[in-house]
């Protein structure tokens, strides 16, 4: 820095409750702050200041954090403190601290320690402390990294406390969601303070978040507005809402936001398990696809892993789809991806009419690729149309006629093989021959040997009962099931003119005599669209 231009400085001066008793005075560090800087030919500019707060690892200060702030924005050029351990009582915290201010381009005086790193001197030892800075970082990434694996392993939960949670020292309660909140406040305590409990208004607030959201009637943004307006009725006869947890010194509990239920959607936590995801080489958390392992928790689960399961699905469902529109209610569209124009060959997408009627329009119409003349499908007519149609390839197909027909392929194709084989031993058939017959069996046989009869029974079961109660079923589970059966659908104008099922389907089709669905005056062959799978 260039000592004939006056640098501007600024003061930091701290004191803890107990010093404040203890006769430690801020007024006198801020005499000597400024007595200091007339010394250094310095213009004081402000004095920050934290009363009765520690300087200890992890202690929140707001002057200090606005210091830093100011720091990155170059308001000021130099830094001073009465002594070290006003700025630090941590040797790590310090000389972070010091790096940034370096980096900064912002220098820091001790008045006490009479530590100047304006002078040469100061700024090679600063240059040094910045190099150990960066060890002790690196060191610190790997040990954190370590001990929260650990705690991991051993069904520890690493960080705060998670909402929906408590550590159970009821009689001693501190938490935000605690005195004037929560019900056993001052009761016994109901756990040691080292695991958790499921806090009595949160955990209820998880648990309802989950049940709804598995409805398939909720997108995060509405399930937020439900639970704020839901009243908690106390036994004492209070009444409270749902609010977030709150973080101490910075955060007063507030209103769910859409945010807030998107993370407790998302958070396996609440199965009992622990998620361990790492860092990579810059000590950032990975994100939560890129999980390492996962742990049995020593907490109590909120939800079991078949619904948390069943809300993931549903997430991933929802992202193929618009959610709300206007306010609206949720609309999913079933075929999206399956149904195809049987003209141009084009996906049909669902698309929201006026007074959110549901239709499917054909892609290439959408962005304006080809001139088709198919029009836009009435959701409700086509999805009712291929429900129809599947029931009767149901009807007409017994799955025990489906297995035996598929015991039969088997015992065909066994016994080519060893006609083959015998033709072979008796010169009868070239080598060449015969390995083609032993690839050929080899790849028949791994095919047919994939369908597992009891499989094919539950499958059989599962889709009859969920096709006879369709206008009972959930849109999500339309869809799953939907997706386990069709391929594609070819559709022209209002008339199916091709099926393609999925391999999944594939053994129902099996076995059928002249294997052929009636599809109209209109219908057309799958192999005629380029398709690879039995079809009508």
């Amino acid at each position: 820095m260039n000592q004939s231009v006056r640098l501007r400085a600024v003061g930091y001066r701290r004191v803890s409750s107990k010093e404040q008793t203890d006769g430690h005075s801020l007024d006198a560090q801020e005499v000597h702050i400024h007595n200091y800087a007339q010394s250094q030919n310095w213009d004081v500019i402000q004095i920050y200041c934290d009363a009765g707060i520690s300087a200890k690892k992890d202690s929140h200060r707001p002057a200090l954090e606005q210091l830093m702030s100011d720091a990155s924005q170059g308001k000021f050029d130099v830094v001073i403190v009465d002594k070290i351990d006003r700025f630090y009582r941590h040797l790590g915290g310090l000389l972070v601290a010091l790096d940034d201010l370096h980096n900064h381009g912002v220098a820091f005086a001790s008045v006490q320690e009479h530590l100047d790193f304006t002078s040469p001197w100061g700024k090679l030892m600063l240059t040094v402390l910045g190099m150990l800075a960066e060890i002790y970082i690196d060191n610190l990434r790997q040990e954190t990294k370590k001990g929260k694996q650990q705690r991991a392993r051993e069904g520890m939960w690493n960080g705060s406390i998670p909402f929906g949670y408590c550590n159970g020292l009821c009689l001693s309660c501190t938490d935000l969601n605690g005195p004037g909140y929560c019900p056993e406040v001052g009761s016994l305590n109901k756990g040691d303070g080292k695991g958790l409990i499921p806090h009595p208004i949160e955990s209820q607030a998880v648990k309802m978040a989950f049940e709804l959201y598995a409805t398939g009637e909720y997108s995060d943004g509405k399930l937020a507005e439900f639970l704020n307006k839901c009243p908690i009725n106390l036994e004492s006869g209070d009444v409270l809402q749902f609010r977030t947890k709150g973080t101490p010194n910075r955060l007063a509990p507030g209103p769910l936001a859409k945010d807030t239920v998107r993370g407790i959607l998302l958070r396996i936590f609440y199965t009992g398990k622990i998620a361990y995801y790492g860092t990579d080489e810059k000590g950032t958390k990975r994100r939560r696809k890129d999980l390492l392992e996962l742990y049995d928790g020593k907490h109590p689960a909120l939800v079991d892993m078949d619904q948390f399961n069943e809300v993931q699905s549903i997430r991933s469902t929802f992202s193929k789809n618009a959610r709300e529109q206007n306010e609206g209610p949720v609309r999913l569209y079933p075929l999206s991806g399956m149904i195809r124009c049987g003209t141009c060959g084009s996906s049909f997408r669902g698309v929201s009419g006026s007074k959110g009627k549901r239709y499917y329009r054909d892609v290439a119409q959408i962005e304006k690729r080809l001139d088709c003349s198919q029009s836009m499908i009435i959701a409700e007519e086509i999805e009712n149309k291929i429900v129809g149609f599947l029931k009767n390839i149901l009807e007409e197909m017994n799955p025990i006629e489906n297995i035996q027909a598929i015991q039969k392929s088997i015992q065909d194709v066994q016994e080519r093989f060893e006609r083959a084989k015998f033709l072979f031993l008796n010169n009868m058939l070239s080598r060449e021959d015969f390995e083609n017959e032993t690839q050929k069996r080899d790849t028949n046989m791994a095919d047919l040997s994939s369908f597992d009869n009891d499989a094919i029974m539950a499958l059989h079961n599962l889709i009859r009962q969920t096709l006879v109660g369709w206008n009972r079923t959930l849109p999500t589970e339309r869809k799953r099931l939907l997706r386990l059966i069709v391929e594609a659908v070819f559709v022209r104008g209002n008339a199916i003119v091709a099926f393609q099922p999925t391999i999944t389907f594939t053994p129902f089709l099996r076995g059928k005599e002249g294997s052929c669905c009636s599809c109209g005056s209109d219908g057309v062959r799958t192999r005629d669209l380029g398709l690879d799978r039995a079809a009508c």
